[in-house]
């Protein structure tokens, strides 16, 4: 009987993760009912549908902000890039109450919340006469000139935007960690598994992003934007509820109640406090032996940013006394995460033009459709659906990403994914200068042709360019995004400590709220830039006929293109984690052993 029970056990222990996840009653998760393909598909749906809500919104807003509250087109392309800007910079704030305080699976629940309780407000909104501005003409002499919305009409729209943007960091900075926590990496075959989940994932994203773009933008134009906003909050609703209802299937990573802005602070205090002594060889550098923290891995010293080595500094004839005056020493391995988040920066920083260019896209772009022929298939295409032409792209290069791009990949760099994830998004980044020059060469030509007919004064004019010119660069910058975003959630999953998952990939998402900062700060000083006097207008005015859109493309091209430049050298620069660990455990250990902990001291002396 006891050998039956001890056999069990050993079976029953087989199938627990050893990555330190537990389930919802805090036990140590078990394969058979949690995690893996079964609570995955419960958050790709939940993902879908907070993206066809917040893309439903911020796709389709700068149209709404110029016809339906007459706000100016260079303020309204701010407004969306202000509100998108901010609603991924709150991916710090999520991430930061994730890995602290709360756990993954709560923050994505209470940024929910946020998300429903904007899109409600925003519904309102649009619905209530209260807020509703009288129809006007735009056109120069008109009877009823446009009057922007201003006073309670904007404190509404800014309330429900940034409840939405708030929310939005909540979610998108634990939502794509919580899904690779479902896949233990100690477990070859989920760890298997693990590699093609961020693929997946970004296709839930674009199944969302394409409902947002066709039936959603549809609606709000039959319908009215009441409708459309309705939609969105009744999407976040069905959302909070599948979220929910995977509780106890899902694994949750045990929060260690540590703040990972306070270690990083810690072991830069260390490294200050020994600034002037000699840093030792890294094997005499201060580190545990044992596994006290089950989950934390142990990383191996690297040679880069060796001044932070000092906060690993220890006196060995003095541990005790130097325990009382400066608290624990840094080990290596809290060290080297630091030195982590430090070598990413870099790369974070370089990605933040692919967003500038992405915003481009929600903005100008779908301003350059209203002028153009849109009729073509015997219906009227609404400007926000041009980009379900990204959406094809990107589907359509997902789905051949796997079985066929991988291998072909593979005979020529010989890695077993086909791309490093840093080359994976300096493709992406290439991508993006294509769209740009792709950009800059339609609405050149779509310019020209509005000269030629005398329509450079009349800004709500169609010119006679097919609206599908503008497929090109939506196509481009969709196979882009398949490199580089998808490429970013990996890498920062990969190389980010465990302990700052969340952390690291909120870092990640502010790349695309900075992207979407940058943008609005390019638009405001190249329009004034460029007016050099009453009788001279600035590049981006109301009026696309008149104005230089092309010149201001150009610009970003040049940008992209230096940009692309920096990330190759900064990527040659790269050590990778996995790399680091490879090397160390090939690597003959000489000379005195590394100190494990206080308790040895003692027993040496």
């Amino acid at each position: 009987m006891v050998g039956k029970t001890m056999e069990s056990r050993e079976e029953a222990d087989g199938w627990l993760v050893h990555d330190g996840t537990v389930d919802y009653k805090g036990r140590k998760a078990d394969k058979r009912h949690t995690g893996g393909w079964k609570a995955a598909p419960l958050i790709f749906v939940t993902e879908m549908c907070e993206r066809l809500a917040a893309f439903g919104i911020g796709l389709n807003l700068v149209t709404y902000l110029v016809t339906n509250l007459h706000l100016p087109m260079a303020f309204s392309a701010n407004i969306v890039t202000n509100y998108l800007g901010t609603a991924y910079l709150t991916c710090l704030l999520g991430g930061y109450i994730a890995d602290t305080y709360i756990g993954r699976f709560r923050t994505i629940l209470l940024g929910a919340v946020l998300q429903f309780l904007g899109m409600v407000v925003l519904t309102l909104s649009a619905t209530l006469p209260a807020f509703r501005l009288p129809p006007c003409s735009g056109e120069p002499g008109a009877l009823h000139p446009c009057q922007p919305a201003h006073g309670w009409d904007m404190v509404i729209l800014y309330v429900g935007l940034y409840l939405v943007a708030f929310g939005t960091g909540g979610i998108k900075s634990s939502v794509s960690p919580l899904g690779a926590d479902q896949f233990d990496e100690n477990d070859p075959r989920e760890k298997k598994l693990k590699s093609s989940y961020f693929n997946w994932f970004f296709m839930a994203i674009e199944v969302g992003a394409i409902l947002s773009v066709t039936l959603l933008i549809y609606i709000q134009i039959k319908l009215g934007r009441g409708w459309g906003f309705g939609i969105t909050a009744g999407a976040m609703l069905f959302a909070i509820a599948v979220l929910v209802g995977g509780v106890p299937l899902y694994r949750y990573q045990v929060s260690y109640k540590r703040s990972p802005i306070a270690h990083v602070v810690r072991v830069f205090a260390n490294a200050f406090r020994n600034r002037k002594l000699t840093t030792p060889p890294a094997h005499l550098l201060y580190e545990t032996l044992d596994n006290a923290e089950e989950g934390i891995e142990k990383i191996p010293h690297t040679n880069q940013f060796r001044f932070l080595d000092k906060a690993a500094i220890i006196d060995y004839e003095q541990f005790e006394a130097q325990l009382c005056k400066t608290g624990n020493p840094a080990t290596v391995t809290q060290v080297e995460e630091v030195k982590c988040v430090l070598r990413m920066l870099p790369i974070a920083a370089l990605t933040i033009i692919f967003y500038t260019v992405y915003a481009q896209m929600l903005t100008f772009s779908l301003e350059q459709g209203e002028t153009m022929v849109r009729n073509e298939l015997g219906f009227n295409i609404p400007p926000a659906s041009l980009a379900v032409f990204r959406e094809i792209s990107v589907v359509f290069i997902l789905s051949i990403y796997g079985p066929q791009l991988v291998p072909l990949l593979r005979r020529f760099t010989g890695h077993h994914r086909g791309l490093t994830t840093l080359r994976r998004i300096g493709v992406g980044l290439l991508f993006s200068c294509l769209s740009m020059l792709a950009a800059a060469i339609v609405e050149w030509q779509r310019r020209r042709i509005a000269h030629q007919h005398g329509l450079q004064d009349k800004p709500k004019a169609i010119v006679p360019m097919s609206v599908f010119w503008l497929a090109p660069q939506f196509m481009l910058l969709g196979a882009g995004e398949v490199f580089t975003y998808v490429g970013q959630l990996e890498f920062c999953y990969q190389e980010s400590p465990l302990g700052m998952r969340s952390m690291s990939t909120a870092v990640f998402l502010c790349t695309i709220s900075f992207g979407f900062f940058t943008s609005s700060f390019l638009v405001s000083t190249v329009n004034r830039a460029t007016q050099s006097g009453p009788h001279h207008q600035g590049w981006l005015v109301t009026n696309l006929n008149s104005a230089r859109l092309d010149y201001f493309y150009y610009v970003l091209l040049i940008i992209t293109l230096l940009n692309f430049v920096g990330f190759v050298f900064c990527a040659k620069w790269y050590t990778y984690k996995a790399s680091a660990m490879e090397e160390s455990a090939t690597k003959p250990v000489t000379g005195k052993l590394p100190l494990s902990a206080d308790s040895d001291v003692r027993n040496d002396k």
